[in-house]
């Protein structure tokens, strides 16, 4: 390789750990949102909510972007390397950069990987609460429709502790 492929594969090399460092804070920002979420389902602020909604419709687009960009980089730094792996996972990159001397920047990658995933579970188990929460709310509002149209259905036990249902007027 020489000196200005050394320089080209270098500055793809930045440009990825820009871009995971991206995926990090954007993530972040994801979480955030998805927590707002909660937050102004709780308190039945369905404006804000609209607006948290559609600003985190915006941040997903801006991943996919970014995402589109993760794969370019990471095909134009296989290629620079001779590479022709056809599957493209992390782990296999990582590997990749460290059998070229490239470990420093594979650390960096492999760092910001793991709390991207950290973020991913956490926004994971925030989307989970957040359905829940819509989950019963939508129960209750239909019990309520129910109740309103005389259609109520009520479960009672009987001695053997089985329940009963039981239709109203």
């Amino acid at each position: 390789m020489n000196e200005q492929q050394n320089m080209e594969l270098k500055f793809k090399l930045n440009r990825l750990v820009e871009i995971w460092r991206g995926f990090c804070e954007m993530h972040t920002s994801l979480y955030e949102y998805t927590c707002d979420e909660y937050m102004h389902l709780l308190a039945s602020e369905i404006d804000e909510l609209n607006d948290t909604v559609q600003l985190k419709l915006k941040l997903l687009e801006k991943i996919n972007l970014l995402d589109a960009q993760r794969t370019e980089t990471t095909n134009e730094i296989l290629t620079a390397l001779n590479i022709n792996d056809e599957q493209k996972k992390i782990s296999q990159l990582l590997s990749t950069l460290r059998e070229h001397n490239e470990v420093e920047v594979a650390k960096q990658i492999e760092s910001m990987n793991l709390i991207l995933l950290d973020i991913i579970e956490k926004i994971q188990e925030q989307n989970k609460k957040n359905q829940v929460f819509l989950n019963k709310a939508i129960h209750s509002l239909q019990d309520l429709r129910e109740n309103f149209m005389g259609k109520a259905k009520y479960k009672t036990y009987s001695s053997a502790g089985t329940a009963r249902s039981s239709n109203t007027l």
